[in-house]
């Protein structure tokens, strides 16, 4: 039997109702049995006795002229009363909700019992290979965690890329370089244009700055994600669960942003990836199943591949509108 602690919302396996010791945090609480049948409390200790043979006090007979017997003390006299609940402009605030018991904490949320490093890769294995089950009992509760989790695995992700960058710059400017005397004029000055924006992203100064912002262009990009996705469900019906539930699945997908520290291919893997289970995951948690899901994630997508179209087909006719003319300017210019 699943039981969860009240005090800090730990789970726990027991095989018996009444009197619970939490056995993350230590504290004691009462598990009500659902069948309705009414958990005793302990017993009270026996009372001290004088000695090791003194019996028991017996209670005082009451006679008719003897004193009415004393009522039992109560055991809330004197008991500071609870203070009343805060109220704001809107009425009384009222604690949240307690989570649902088929919903449970990620591994990374309990990084204070099970160490940073291990609830983290046990959490990215979940997301990364069973997403399903994962956004399915998750507690989309939990933001500040999944948060953490994504900008935590994109920035080392990021940093691991820019390093790699930084230490291929050479390799490659002189790659480039080599092929400038090989080319036409034209092509030779696009090249050593293209060869100075390397060489200046690239540059110690370049790459410092980029590391330092990482996390914060981490965190900014999962919340502006979240927020067009989000919208987008909104439009095709498939926000079942609000805004917290987005959220925690773009977040938590983002943290498989970490395999961009493998060179070379790690980017595209890591994107490819995040797709995948980004639209598993927002089906799962909003419960409204993949399809939606996948719609809205690619509907920004394709609307950008549109503009790219109109742009390309703007830019194209333009193009050869230019060239027409050019062709009969020099058609009418006479030869000499």
């Amino acid at each position: 039997m699943l039981a969860r602690c009240a005090r800090c919302q730990g789970t726990f396996t027991t095989a018996t109702f009444g009197l619970q010791t939490c056995p993350h945090c230590g504290s004691e609480l009462m598990l009500a049995d659902p069948s309705g049948g009414a958990v005793q409390p302990p017993a009270p200790p026996p009372p001290a006795t004088a000695g090791a043979g003194t019996p028991p006090p017996e209670p005082a007979a009451t006679g008719a002229g003897g004193p009415p017997p004393l009522p039992p003390p109560d055991p809330f006299a004197g008991a500071v009363p609870p203070p009343p609940p805060p109220t704001s402009g809107w009425g009384p605030i009222h604690p949240p909700p307690p989570p649902n018991l088929d919903e449970l904490a990620s591994p990374f949320a309990e990084r204070s019992t099970r160490g940073f490093f291990a609830s983290f890769f046990e959490t990215f294995k979940l997301v990364g290979t069973q997403p399903a089950d994962f956004f399915r009992r998750v507690r989309i509760d939990q933001v500040g965690a999944a948060l953490l989790f994504g900008v935590v695995g994109s920035t080392v992700g990021n940093w691991a890329s820019l390093l790699f960058g930084a230490l291929t710059r050479a390799a490659t400017i002189g790659q480039l370089q080599a092929r400038i005397s090989e080319l036409p004029p034209k092509a030779a000055q696009f090249l050593e244009q293209f060869a100075s924006t390397i060489e200046g992203l690239t540059s110690p100064a370049a790459t410092a700055v980029q590391m330092l912002v990482a996390p914060l262009v981490s965190l900014l990009s999962i919340y502006v994600i979240a927020g067009v996705i989000h919208l987008l469900l909104m439009l095709f019906k498939g926000a079942g669960r609000g805004f917290d539930a987005t959220l925690t699945v773009v977040a938590y997908a983002s943290g498989l942003y970490l395999v961009m520290a493998v060179p070379q291919c790690g980017g595209l893997i890591a994107a490819v990836w995040y797709l995948a289970v980004l639209i598993i995951g927002l089906g799962e948690a909003q419960r409204r199943g993949p399809g939606k899901a996948a719609l809205a994630v690619f509907s920004p997508v394709l609307l950008l591949c549109l503009c790219g179209c109109v742009l390309g087909f703007i830019g194209g006719a333009g193009a050869w509108s230019a060239i027409q003319q050019a062709a009969e300017a020099a058609r009418q210019k006479p030869v000499p």
